[in-house]
């Protein structure tokens, strides 16, 4: 068996556990990245260097691949490339090649921060107010429900990328101004939760769960975390899964407020912090290759998952000569 991966960025750890899943049954993981520097790239048991995902011949590329390595599964680590794999579901299952991503539904409402946000008013879970109407901000400013500071981010963005604070009217107008395409959001000054679940390809189950507590970040990713669990949370997390309807890894932020759990957004993606998910038990690879032999993975009991709490991550970062 084998799997690609594109995208695969810095995720150097990430390559390192598929490799080792997939060599227990004499498999390979192959990754695929646009920059030849691409650390993760290097661990991988093949690698090749394709064009950018948004290359007229990117997806012909990546076909080619699939038939060169024998390719059972595919998947990426980047929000964007999700949209365009989601695209060619059927044409890659045609020819025997398991998109492991959700339906373009899924992700069209988790990429855009508004649609995330509406879904989740829709589907009564608690969520962080979400603006893409500048009067409407200034209403609800002036009438005591909105106050800085705030945050502006980009309304289809990942890797905090773009995100600002913002502590004045002044400010507020200049940037909207020349930033079009971004939202506003209350500043979140509390603790910042995660949760990782596997979501079962063939049973749509969830299979596997993980939740930490961040208190440490850098760049938009987890520095240090510590493990939890918590019944709100997971009832949360419960009605989630069952209303979105996802597939495969999904990663999803919280923001803890005197008022319970806000959901702040949902990745359909391995999360960047999921190598402490794995050293604690939660095998997401084992339950994809599972699926890929059409194994179907056993619930999770009551979506408490299997790992004690109290349990601290630290990431650091190494370096490689090429």
């Amino acid at each position: 068996m084998n799997i690609l991966i594109c995208s695969v960025g810095r995720r150097v750890q990430l390559m390192n556990y598929f490799k080792k899943e997939l060599n227990k049954i004499n498999g390979k993981v192959i990754a695929v990245d646009c920059d030849p520097t691409a650390p993760a790239l290097y661990h991988a048991d093949l690698f090749e260097v394709v064009p950018r995902i948004d290359h007229s011949e990117y997806i012909s590329v990546i076909k080619h691949l699939c038939k060169k390595y024998d390719i059972n599964g595919i998947l990426t680590l980047i929000d964007p490339e999700l949209t365009l794999l989601t695209s060619y579901k059927n044409e890659f299952e045609r020819d025997g090649v398991q998109v492991i991503v959700s339906d373009k539904k899924v992700i069209d409402i988790c990429y855009d921060k508004y649609l995330t946000y509406q879904f989740l008013q829709d589907n009564e879970l608690p969520s962080v107010p979400t603006y893409i109407d500048l009067e409407l901000v200034f209403q609800e400013l002036n009438e005591g429900r909105l106050k800085f500071p705030l945050v502006v981010k980009p309304q289809k963005g990942s890797a905090s990328i773009g995100v600002q604070k913002i502590t004045n009217i002044n400010d507020l107008k200049a940037f909207w101004e020349t930033h079009p395409g971004y939202i506003v959001q209350p500043f979140m000054d509390t603790n910042e939760y995660c949760v990782e679940c596997y979501i079962d390809l063939l049973t749509h189950n969830n299979t596997s769960q993980f939740s930490k507590r961040k208190f440490n970040m850098r760049g938009g990713e987890t520095d240090k975390s510590i493990v939890v669990r918590d019944a709100a949370l997971n009832q949360i997390t419960k009605k989630l899964i069952e209303s979105l309807k996802p597939i495969g890894p999904v990663d999803i932020d919280f923001f803890k407020t005197a008022d319970g759990y806000k959901i702040s957004e949902i990745n359909p993606r391995f999360g960047g912090g999921y190598p402490y998910a794995y050293e604690m038990g939660n095998n997401f690879i084992e339950n994809i290759i599972n699926n890929l032999k059409g194994i179907p993975n056993i619930p999770v009991k009551e979506y408490l998952g299997e790992y004690e709490e109290g349990e601290i991550m630290v990431r650091y970062d190494h370096f490689a000569i090429l």
